[in-house]
Parts: C-alpha cells; structure tokens; sequence
C-alpha cells in the first residue's frame, strides 16, 4: 500500500496504530446511515450534495473498482429462463455495506493518529464530507452503477443519480464532493483544502485495508462460481416473502418448502450400518473443476449457516437414517424427522418447526419461520 497523503489537518506522520492519551476523550461517531429526520437524526444523515455530484462520485467509484477488478465479468449470472431472478442488487448493499463501515473506522483512525491535538477538526470532517461520501457509496445506486461494469444488464434498479454523469475520473468526483461542502457549508468544513481532503481520501478508497478487503470479497462472492446457488434460493426466498402468493400469516410465521435433488450414496444404498450413517463427514466440494474448494459437509454447514446449519444437518441424519433402514428391511426408502422449536425455543429463535423428508433421489425440506429469519 503506497503512503497516504499527508493529513490535511495537521501533522504528516503515517498511522501506527498508537492511541494517543489526547484523543481518548474523542467518541467515534457511529457510521452515518439514511433514516427519516427526526428530532434524535441529525441533518448530516442524509445526502446533502446535489444529484449530479453524488452521481458523479458514484460512477467514477463503480468505475475504479471495476478497474481493480479488472473488469471481469460476473458471466455465472447469465442464466437461462429462472422462475426466480437472482437478485445480485441486494449482495452488493451487503459488501458495500462492510466496506463503507471498514472504510470509516480506517479513516477515523489515520486522521485520530495523524491528528491527535484536532479534536474538532476531525469531527467537522467527519460530520461533513466523509459523512457525505459514506451515504453516497452505501446508496442504492451504487450496485446498479457497478452492476453496469460488472454485469451489464444483470441489475434490476432504475438508474436515478449517476445517468448523466458519467466519464469524471474518481480524484476529480471527489474534488467536486468537497468544494461544495467547503462552499455550501463553510461554518461546518474543517481546515485543509478541498483538493487536499479528496486526495486524502481517494487513496484510502482505492488503496486502503477497506479497498482490498471490498475486491476480495466480491472476487469470493461474486466473480467464483461458489455462491451461485446460495444466491439463487436466496432470491427465491426473498420473493416468496415480499411477493407471497397467498395471504400473509396472521402469526407472522411463514411456511416453505424446498425439494433438493440428490444422489444419495454409501450406507443409504445398502452398503454398510445404516445407524452409521454421518452425513457431516461426507465431503462437499463447491465452484467448478476448474477452480473448485474441498471441505466437509459439517465444516461448510457451520460457516455457512451457523446459526441453524448443525440442527438442519442433523434433521437430514435422522431422515437419512430412517430412509436407509426402511430400504434394508425391503420398503420403500423414505425417511422423515422433525424438530418442533417449542421443544428448546432458545436454540434457534425464530424458528419454530423443521421438517424433513428423504425419499429416493430427493430430500423435501419445509420450515416455519417468522420473516426475515436467516439460517
């Protein structure tokens, strides 16, 4: 990572990571979000530059992470005919949601370090134009516009801010960004230029810890083959819960079925105890023969879903087990299991039955769950 730029504020030695005694007494602010104006939200939460700008910085930041990304397209999203299209909109508000609080805290600490006798200078920078540029990127208008470079055609939101301001470079959007803070607002601009402020954070942004982990986590998430199918049934669920077919529960508890198509093998073919049978060791590998990761089935249920994942594995075990003994004793391979959440209701709230059915080939997955609870 090159240097940062000297610090506008005051002193120009790099951050270290050492906590000054002076500025203990300065409280981080939380990280700026949009929410109505009330009487407890202060005014900078919310977007206060005109439109074209805050487009512009939107367009020219899609565009510089495109470039980090080397532009490569997100090409396992061009799917054929869905009944559910895959909502890549919704993943990128989760990553950029991560960086923009990464990108904060980064940036409280290098001007916190670099500027420990600043006290009130870092809170007006912090107030106003990082504020601003942190309500800018963590917008909904910042998936679309890199859904533009990354997967042209891929995004499902109307382009608002940035439609007609494209083609200005990211140093020069920031510029603009701080000017007009600088202009509008002078009694809450802290001292530095305006140029300076924006070099500041232009390489935080393009070059920071925030910056790198942001490339690698949509190179992880979105450019690998790997969550594909995670990101397939989550766009299933959530349109299934924002646009139900049916009435929606008086409880508030919703029930879904899935039907998981399986190539059942070893103990459930007849081949060794079925009480045996230990689905979390069978291996699980993810992506493609090209570029594929190997695991176990209970290392990837608790990474992936550590709230509930060991509960539904050992639903399926139960079924499993159930299925392989009635196959042994001449009947038909089916298996059943169910876990009522009034038995233990701390163990997973928000959830309050799991049923699971194993037939030959398939396994039939039905919970009841209140709205918006996740695995």
């Amino acid at each position: 990572m090159p240097p940062p730029h000297p610090p506008v504020l005051s002193t120009t030695h790099e951050h270290d990571h050492i906590v000054d005694a002076s500025i203990l007494s300065i409280i981080k602010p939380p990280l700026p979000s949009r929410r109505p104006r009330t009487a407890q939200s202060p005014n900078n939460a919310e977007v206060l530059v005109p439109p074209l700008i805050a487009g512009a910085l939107v367009a020219a930041f899609a565009s510089a992470l495109a470039d980090g990304l080397n532009n490569e397209l997100l090409t396992h999203y061009y799917l054929p005919e869905q009944k559910f299209r895959v909502n890549i909109d919704r993943i990128l508000d989760r990553l950029l949601s991560e960086f923009t609080l990464m990108l904060w805290d980064e940036l409280w600490a290098f001007y916190c370090d670099s500027n420990p006798d600043s006290t009130e200078q870092i809170k007006k920078l912090f107030d106003g134009p990082v504020c601003q540029l942190i309500l800018i990127l963590n917008g909904p208008e910042a998936p679309r516009c890199l859904l533009d470079k990354l997967g042209p055609g891929i995004s499902r939101r109307p382009a608002t801010w940035s439609e007609s301001a494209r083609g200005i470079e990211l140093p020069v959007a920031l510029q603009l960004l701080c000017s007009y803070w600088d202009r509008e607002y002078p009694a809450r601009s802290p001292r530095g230029t305006p140029n300076e402020i924006a070099a500041s954070l232009h390489t935080y942004i393009t070059t920071g810890r925030s910056a790198r982990h942001l490339i690698s986590r949509i190179r992880e998430v979105l450019i690998s083959p790997h969550y594909v199918q995670m990101h397939l049934m989550e766009s299933a669920l959530w349109h299934i819960l924002m646009k139900p077919p049916y009435r929606p529960p008086g409880d508030g508890f919703h029930a879904i079925q899935f039907k998981f198509e399986c190539q059942l093998f070893g103990p459930l073919q007849g081949i060794g105890d079925p009480q045996l049978v230990k689905m979390g060791s069978l291996p699980a590998i993810t992506g493609t023969a090209n570029d594929c990761v190997y695991t176990t089935i209970s290392e990837y249920t608790a990474k992936q879903w550590p709230k509930c994942g060991e509960l539904l594995l050992g639903c399926i075990e139960d079924a499993v087990k159930e299925a392989s003994t009635s196959s042994c004793e001449g009947h038909s391979f089916t298996g059943m299991s169910i876990w009522d959440g009034t038995e233990n209701p701390f163990l997973c709230p928000g959830l309050r039955l799991l049923h699971v059915e194993v037939e030959d080939g398939s396994i039939r997955t039905k919970l009841l769950a209140i709205s918006g609870f996740t695995l």
